[in-house]
């Protein structure tokens, strides 16, 4: 009995060793077998989680623990920098999202009739990919045109080969979406042709096609993702059809020769970041059913020199027109409440801007070193004047602030150098630390007796003051 409970122990010990298990995020229990991660699903077969070995040529097995294996999940072997050939063994059902995800090295892959199902590109960024194995009578999915791979379920575009000769590709007819990543940093992709067919284009559909200098997108097109064209530098000019009621964030972000760019009129929505870098961008007509700028959805547009919201717009995020260095002319709508950190952050150009009373927030550095602006309307129902809010403003002469504001945040108004005169309202409880620091040009500032702190060095660097405060009598008031 002793000899068999020995035994059994050692039997355990080193099944332990050689399936480890851990609990994953998501509940599951993840196995270990040599270099493979795993785990045993519902229908008692295996999706394959990870694989962390060094082999050069793989042949995945068939079976995990006595399981079928079914399913490579998702970033399996994503960024292997060691794989150069993958077989699949034909138990396989599922290759999951970006499965082999920037294996660089990687030269063959054999897909087996056995896979019905393929997720978003599997093989993004697989510069080396130059065979994918699938016989032509697969009956789930066909390669063209020796390196584009298609799925027959739903007619969509998966792959689209880094390997294919630099020029223009026209997509198969009948073809009904164009794949998440489905051209990812195809940079030998100079041009496109769509059918009428696609309605979709995914995520990161066309990111990083560095060499696209034309795309036609059909009328049919309903959705475009996010980042469809991030990094698109090439890309001159694009007129997006009218079934389209989404810009997703980051869409043409980083198309920094994008000149010419006409949105939908239906569009009701535009994504953080949409527009974000698109430097050669001098003008873009917005849509009237527009209610909110996202951040950064301007960020960096430094040839945009002028721009109309729509009227309905409410919402103006943080970062949105930060770097807009040419931008000199812009309206915020009556309805705007809300305008959040480093909106017009560098905007160098702008000179006058009015900002209606609805607005009842104005970010941290919002009208950061907008060195050109003369003349701005603060509107009434504003209660703080945030940090950095007007720092770097080198032309503003005369500001009013309104009358419920009740602190003046750090550096608030700091190398404001042409500010002559300030007069602070009368609920003003606190000026934060070098608020008004570096306003040269300063010559008179009241104080209100509702004031309680004033930061020791709030009005440092400020020559021409004639009696600056002392902060000494009203920290006294504390």
């Amino acid at each position: 009995m002793k000899r068999f409970l020995s035994a059994l122990t050692v039997l355990m010990l080193l099944f332990l060793c050689l399936f480890s298990v851990s609990l994953a995020e998501d509940g599951e229990d993840f196995l270990t077998d040599g270099d493979y991660r795993y785990c045993l699903m519902a229908d008692e077969t295996a999706r394959l989680v990870a694989y962390t070995g060094k082999s050069n040529e793989l042949i995945i097995p068939a079976r995990f623990g006595g399981a079928p294996l079914t399913v490579i999940g998702p970033n399996a072997f994503k960024r292997n920098s060691s794989l150069n050939r993958v077989e699949i063994p034909d138990t396989v059902v599922e290759i999951g999202d970006y499965a082999f995800f920037y294996c660089r090295k990687l030269t063959y892959v054999n897909i087996p009739d056995s896979v019905r199902t393929v997720g978003r590109n599997p093989f993004a960024a697989c510069e080396n990919l130059s065979e994918i194995g699938i016989s032509k009578s697969h009956p789930h999915l066909t390669l063209r045109d020796g390196g584009v791979l298609y799925s027959l379920a739903d007619s969509r575009l998966v792959y689209y080969s880094m390997m294919m000769p630099r020029g223009a590709y026209t997509v198969a007819d009948g073809t009904r979406i164009i794949g998440a990543s489905a051209f990812y940093a195809c940079g030998t992709l100079t041009g496109l042709s769509l059918p009428e067919t696609v309605s979709s284009v995914g995520n990161q559909a066309f990111c990083a096609c560095t060499g696209l200098k034309s795309i036609n997108l059909p009328e049919n097109l309903s959705y475009l993702g996010d980042g469809a064209f991030n990094e698109c530098s090439a890309l001159h000019s694009l007129v997006c059809p009218g079934m389209i009621t989404r810009i997703g964030e980051s869409a043409f972000e980083g198309c920094s020769g994008l000149e010419e760019l006409i949105l939908p009129e239906g569009a009701t929505s535009i994504g953080d970041k949409a527009f974000a870098g698109c430097s050669s961008l001098i003008s873009i007509e917005l849509p009237e059913e527009i209610e909110s700028i996202g951040h950064n959805t301007f960020d960096g547009c430094r040839s945009l020199r002028k721009i109309v919201l729509p009227a309905d717009v409410t919402y103006i995020g943080s970062y949105a027109f930060r770097n807009c260095y040419a931008l000199e002319e812009i309206n915020i709508p009556e309805e705007v409440s809300y305008i959040g950190n480093y909106a017009f952050c560098f905007c160098s150009s702008l000179k006058s801007l009015e900002l209606p009373d609805t607005c009842l927030y104005i970010g941290d550095s919002a009208f950061q070193s907008c060195s050109a602006l003369e003349v701005l309307t603060l509107p009434r129902m504003l209660s703080t004047i945030h940090t950095g809010v007007f720092a770097g403003c080198l032309n503003l002469a005369e500001i009013h602030l309104p009358p419920r504001v009740t602190a003046i945040g750090d550096q608030a108004f700091m190398g404001c150098r042409s500010l002559a005169s300030i007069d602070v309202p009368g609920k003003v409880a606190s000026i934060g630390s070098l608020a008004f620091y570096g306003c040269t040009a300063l010559e008179s500032a009241v104080l209100p007796d509702s004031l309680t702190y004033l930061a020791p060095n709030a009005f440092e660097g400020c020559p021409n003051l004639a009696h600056p405060p002392d902060p000494a009598a009203y920290s006294e008031k504390q």
